[in-house]
């Protein structure tokens, strides 16, 4: 860096560089949901529970070029009903898009069965 260099303060880092971060996501993210127009996509949720014992849900998306992981989903403090699973997984569904998921692949609990029924 050389003499002089003065490193960036938390205010710089907290604001123009994690918005640049984020930015940077969505172009890859959208880069993503062109392939998935093309040849459809897998969506994966995989639920575990971590150190701390909270219940998370994780989602994924495959396609041939490759797994982008989209977001959890901290469970822990409601009931894990089939109802509450089904509108966790309608909302990552319209965002992947309804006409692009070719799978859905879950875990095999009978909530998770019951919510796929729905």
């Amino acid at each position: 860096m050389g003499l002089g260099y003065k490193e960036p303060n938390l205010h710089t880092i907290r604001g123009y560089y994690l918005a640049k971060a984020v930015d940077e996501v969505k172009i890859y993210v959208d880069n993503y949901r062109e392939i998935w127009k093309k040849t459809g996509c897998t969506l994966m949720a995989d639920g575990w529970a971590d150190q701390k014992r909270r219940t998370l849900i994780n989602f994924l998306v495959y396609c041939p070029k490759g797994t982008i992981f989209l977001k959890y989903i901290d469970i822990s403090d409601v009931s894990k009903i089939a109802r509450l699973l089904h509108q966790l997984f309608k909302e990552v569904v319209l965002y992947v898009g309804v006409e692009n998921i070719v799978h859905v692949v879950t875990n095999n609990a009978s909530n998770y069965v019951v919510a796929g029924k729905l």
